[in-house]
């Protein structure tokens, strides 16, 4: 996205537009419109941020008002994103919990939650708003120019970034923990059995997911930083693997997550703040990453690698995550299923935790069989993916950096949608 400032004329002619819709909306349903905006100063009205956050607390009302919506209507406009919702409920009640939403949490404070009656004439506030930056009223500020526009955009983009924070790191775990119930997962930990693992299980993985959110929270604020600092990156990283084995009792159930994960919030991140590319900020960080650690010692994924010249995690982040991206969009394609986004990156990646285990004879059973079960109708995936699961067990291979990427796709479908 190309992050652009918004003329006066752009935001009057937007707001006739946005008119124009809540008067079709009423006409066609004969309900009240909850009209939806975001009320950011300053002349730049949209960036991936607040598209992002306006994403988030939509959520939020569709979730408060559930079956009581009849219909909906969304735009992006260079002044904003917006959404329409017709609203089976009375007017009255409509601005009540409009209101509530608004005044939760600190970022209901920048959306605009307008009910517009049957009769085109909007409901006010019982109450004025508060200051950005001062919690004071809102139109006493206002008035007075008590705090110059640069502090109140400030003040704005705190409590953007706050939240951003604090919704990324719960998205990276609720990611992690979503790919560890899914089931059935070939010779991996899931809600059937402990696949080739003899060292996890399933609570294990979902203790380990949660001891993660704080790193993931500071991934995020490096990459808000206006010079990432790579260095405190890495070695946060090292300081949650430390977390990681602490709460697992030494073992390794999230490593390969808190490299490629973290590598990651920080270029959402950065895209966040300035637009571009998540995934090419991704692979610069990686790239600065593995110049910073080219003498660390050896491991099981250095060993593939020199082994069987497959790059592993460190050149899947290097390329801005293709395989995660596929991932993403099966998701997409499939409207959901996680399984088929699975057997996508089976098919394809050249996973060294299969390598380690079982060499070249792995890779290729596990891609031929994915190749296979992705050929048969949806309704018999399940039972072949059974199958090879307990094939995989036998054999004692797991496709530990899948399950990675699968995360990742599963991150990367909530965060980034417009550029699946």
């Amino acid at each position: 996205m190309i992050i652009q400032k918004t003329t006066l004329e752009e935001v009057l002619r937007n707001r006739e537009k946005r008119m124009h819709a809540q008067q079709d909306l009423i006409q066609r349903y004969q309900r009240p419109i909850l009209s939806c905006t975001m009320n950011i100063p300053g002349d730049v009205k949209r960036t991936p941020l607040i598209d992002f956050v306006f994403r988030q607390k939509m959520g939020e009302v569709r979730c408060e008002f559930g079956g009581e919506i009849i219909a909906e209507k969304r735009q992006c406009e260079v002044t904003g994103p917006e959404a329409f919702f017709v609203v089976d409920a009375s007017p009255t009640d409509l601005k009540e919990r409009a209101v509530t939403i608004e005044s939760q949490s600190r970022v209901g404070r920048l959306l605009d939650l307008d009910v517009i009656d049957t009769d085109g004439t909007k409901r006010s506030r019982m109450q004025p708003r508060s200051c950005l930056v001062c919690g004071g009223p809102v139109t006493i500020c206002s008035r007075s120019r008590a705090h110059g526009l640069a502090a109140v955009k400030s003040a704005a983009w705190d409590i953007l970034t706050a939240y951003a924070e604090a919704q990324l790191a719960d998205l990276a775990v609720d990611a992690l923990k979503r790919e560890a119930v899914l089931t059935p997962k070939p010779g991996l930990v899931d809600g059937n059995n402990n696949g080739a693992h003899r060292d996890m299980d399933l609570g294990l993985l979902l203790s380990s997911a949660d001891s993660l959110r704080l790193y993931f929270q500071f991934c995020v604020d490096v990459g808000f930083r206006e010079a990432p600092d790579i260095s405190k990156l890495v070695n946060a990283g090292l300081e949650a693997e430390k977390t990681m084995l602490s709460r697992t009792g030494g073992v390794n159930t999230h490593k390969g997550a808190v490299y490629a994960m973290g590598l990651f919030l920080c270029g959402v991140a950065k895209y966040f703040k300035q637009g571009g590319d998540p995934f090419a900020h991704s692979a610069f960080f990686a790239a600065v990453q593995a110049e910073a650690s080219a003498g660390e010692r050896s491991s099981h994924g250095r060993i593939v690698q020199a082994k069987y010249l497959a790059g592993g995690a460190r050149e899947e982040a290097m390329n801005g995550f293709p395989t995660a991206r596929k991932g993403a969009a099966a998701l997409t394609e499939s409207q959901g299923d996680e399984l088929y986004a699975l057997l996508k990156i089976l098919e394809g990646i050249r996973d060294t935790n299969l390598l380690y285990r079982g060499g070249m004879d792995a890779l290729d059973y596990v891609q031929a069989q994915a190749r296979r079960i992705l050929a048969m109708d949806p309704e018999r995936r399940k039972d072949a993916l059974l199958e090879m699961d307990q094939e995989c067990i036998r054999l004692n291979i797991s496709p530990g950096g899948a399950a990675d990427m699968l995360a990742l796709a599963l991150f990367i479908e909530r965060t980034v949608p417009e550029l699946i």
